[in-house]
């Protein structure tokens, strides 16, 4: 570039539109030459008392976190030959200021330092009116430099409603609004487009309030910018969240009536049977009606542990557990049941399994039939009689994805509008016609379904038409059945058994009796304490490793399972830190399991006890104390 002689600088000067100055670069340091006339306004003062203003020291009138802009404006102008920016000049510490847009143009060299024309404009002019309209908004409006968060404005609502309730000046837009000294955790400021939206509503725990935050990328004097636009919508927050524990309660006592009704049916059943039993003469009679009993028993133990799951369900304690059996097996007890469904309502049933060729799989047999009949159930109820129900089943083969299964059900049915799909698998979801209206329902079976799918690794979809009826199309991947080792398999009367003492702590009498009988069958010595002051007693008085196991339930009055298998830990005598002890319970939760565990107890076996489960824990806890 050409050495400049300082004549030529000053013609410059006056031939250059607007307010302009002269200024060389030396050391990093603008150092004032001299200045046009100054026939521009600029924050409603005179060109000339403006040039005059910034003759001494421009840097220092600019706000401290704008430097960098009016720096980097200088830097490209040495490169590009010009630049523009837009800053804030005045009084930073009354917060008193002008927006001032400069144009830096580099002209050649003086003296060897490098020369530039800074020409500056008022800012403000044509963002005037809008900021009139801002000022007068009750909608908190505020706006930031994207890459620092520095705030740039705030309006009246925003200075109002702030943390800091004083000059947004120097502040960071968190810290401002919020009282927060780190950046907004869902800040994307970064990754923010001019013209671009980002919209959140952040919950304010502190003071409870929602803000429905909108932002949008922005021009601002120059600068690539971001708006905030925040609304208080806590009350409309507050009237969703109680219409939804309004429409949960209804949910929820409507499920509980359900659930009422479908465990006194089988009740019912189990009191009829008992009555016929004992009225009957014949052993063949008998025996019939005992395992109608025993089979109507499993049933409604199923439907309580159904209902217990729904809590496992939404905490994300549910396991898949497998086991060997057989597909025909499986497909038995569900068909049976939704055969009964479908005649009660006049509904026909039919199954088509002709490309079924599952035989030994291993699979989550409980889950599995809650699947199945929870979608059969729903079809035969939403299927006006005379209507058709029909279930597919197919496989082993290659369905895609992985999946070897596949299973349909199919009716003749209500229907869905396509509208309603999307929400079907939500909680509480019900469609509402004047055809489903009368159906009673709680809104939680196809939710359950769906997890339960989620969790056994499969897919479910649906497709549905109002007037002509549903089909679910289910596909799993079920793999055979595990080899087991002969002597597992092997029908097995525990002869080890017989001569073994157990002492069991139980305060129900009727549950006692149980045990000790089913027990006595396989040659067990019971001895009985009705609560846990009383077992420990017992143990106490007992010869040493005389006593095998101890059977504890959890729940006892005078003295609980838990605090009597404490009491018997902390004995003295050897055989009291070895005794195999088995706690009996209904509740088998993670955390009621694990506290168990820490009183003492080796195991909870789960009420009403399953009495192979309990003879093999039995005799495995029988060979461990032979082996030592």
């Amino acid at each position: 570039m050409m050495e400049l002689k300082r004549e030529e600088i000053k013609s410059l000067t006056a031939i250059f539109p607007g307010n302009c100055a002269v200024y060389k670069l030396k050391d990093r340091t603008l150092e004032f030459l001299m200045s046009s006339e100054g026939v521009e306004e600029v924050g409603h003062r005179a060109g000339r008392v403006f040039l005059a203003n910034v003759q001494l020291d421009l840097c220092a009138r600019i706000f401290q976190n704008d430097r960098r802009f009016l720096r980097e404006a200088v830097e490209q102008a040495l490169t590009k030959g010009s630049a523009e920016c837009v800053y804030r000049i005045g009084h930073e510490e009354r917060d008193e200021f002008i927006w001032v847009h400069t144009i830096v143009k580099y002209i050649g060299e003086l003296e060897d330092s490098p020369v530039l024309i800074l020409t500056f404009r008022d800012a403000a002019e044509s963002n005037q009116a809008q900021l009139e309209l801002l000022e007068d908004m009750d909608t908190i409006v505020y706006v930031c430099d994207v890459e620092t968060q520095e705030l740039l404005y705030a309006n009246r609502a925003a200075v109002r409603n702030s943390q800091q309730q004083s000059s947004y000046s120097g502040h960071k837009c968190y810290n401002y609004m919020f009282g927060k000294n780190c950046v907004c955790e869902d800040c994307q400021l970064k990754h923010l487009q001019m013209d671009g939206k980002q919209e959140l509503v952040r919950h304010d725990s502190e003071n409870d309030r929602y803000l429905n935050i909108e932002k949008k990328g922005i021009s601002w004097y120059g600068r690539f910018a971001c708006a905030h636009f925040i609304n208080d919508v806590t009350e409309k927050k507050r009237n969703e969240r109680m219409l939804a524990m309004e429409r949960e309660t209804t949910a929820k006592a409507a499920f509980v009536s359900n659930v009422s009704h479908d465990m006194r049916t089988p009740l019912n059943g189990i009191l009829g049977f008992t009555e016929l039993a004992m009225q009957s003469t014949g052993d063949d009679k008998r025996a019939e009606y005992l395992e109608k009993i025993r089979t109507t028993g499993k049933f409604m133990l199923n439907l309580i542990n159904e209902t217990l799951d729904l809590t496992k369900i939404t905490s994300g304690k549910l396991e898949v557990e497998p086991e060997n059996c057989n597909i025909q097996n499986v497909l038995d007890t569900i068909v049976v049941s939704a055969y009964a469904n479908a005649e009660v309502k006049g509904v026909e049933f039919v199954t088509e399994l002709e490309n079924l060729h599952f035989t030994d799989v291993y699979v989550d047999v409980l889950k599995l039939q809650k699947v199945i009949l929870n979608l059969l159930s729903n079809a035969v109820k939403y299927t006006p009689a005379g209507g058709k129900v029909t279930m597919v089943m197919e496989g082993p083969q290659d369905f895609g994805d992985g999946y070897n299964c596949h299973i349909a059900i199919v009716d003749t049915g209500l229907g869905m509008k396509k509208s309603f799909l999307p929400r079907l698998f939500e909680p509480f979801a019900q469609e509402r016609s004047k055809l489903t209206r009368k159906i009673e329902g709680t809104g939680l079976g196809m939710s359950i379904v769906k997890q339960l799918v989620d969790l056994l690794g499969g897919k479910i979809t649906v497709d549905s038409e109002p007037g002509k009826g549903t089909k679910f199309d289910l596909w799993l991947d079920i793999p055979p059945g595990k080899e087991v080792d002969a002597a597992d398999t092997a029908a097995n009367n525990y002869p080890e058994l017989a001569g073994m003492k157990v002492l069991l702590c139980e305060d129900n009498e009727i549950n006692r009796e149980l045990v000790y009988n089913l027990l006595a069958v396989y040659g067990v010595e019971v001895l009985c304490a009705a609560d846990g002051q009383k077992g420990v007693a017992l143990f106490a008085g007992s010869p040493k490793d005389s006593i095998d196991v101890i059977l504890m339930d959890v729940r006892m009055p005078i003295m609980d399972g838990l605090e009597a298998t404490r009491a018997i830990r902390a004995m003295s005598r050897e055989d009291a830190r070895s005794m195999p002890i088995f706690g009996l319970t209904g509740d088998v939760d993670e955390d009621s399991v694990a506290e168990a565990k820490v009183a003492g107890m080796d195991e909870c076996l789960p009420k009403p006890v399953d009495i192979p489960q309990l003879l093999g824990k039995l005799s495995a806890a029988l060979q461990a104390k032979g082996e030592k």
